[in-house]
């Protein structure tokens, strides 16, 4: 798994994408909106009792990570700078 992650880091580096690690404790139950915990509505489907935020597990984890992700990178998912072309040759 090291070997995966390292190739990742590269590549994302190379890119100039962000790399943030984020723990996934929680992300499938808890509401994106207001925090709340969700409950089972249907096979797969969550629904949020306090707000009505309803959607798939997957999709809510997704939500849940990005956010997480945003606050953790300072309110911002690109990078400061754009990235640097090393590895291609100028045309002359």
């Amino acid at each position: 798994m090291k070997a995966l992650e390292h190739w990742i880091d590269g590549q994302c580096e190379k890119q100039g994408v962000p790399v943030v690690a984020i723990k996934p404790r929680g992300t499938s139950s808890t509401c994106p909106i207001c925090g709340s915990k969700l409950v089972e509505n249907s096979y797969r489907k969550l629904k949020c009792i306090k707000c009505g935020f309803e959607a798939d597990r997957d999709a809510t984890a997704i939500l849940n990570i990005e956010k997480k992700a945003y606050k953790k990178m300072g309110g911002f998912l690109t990078t400061s700078t754009p990235p640097q072309m090393t590895d291609v040759i100028p045309n002359r």
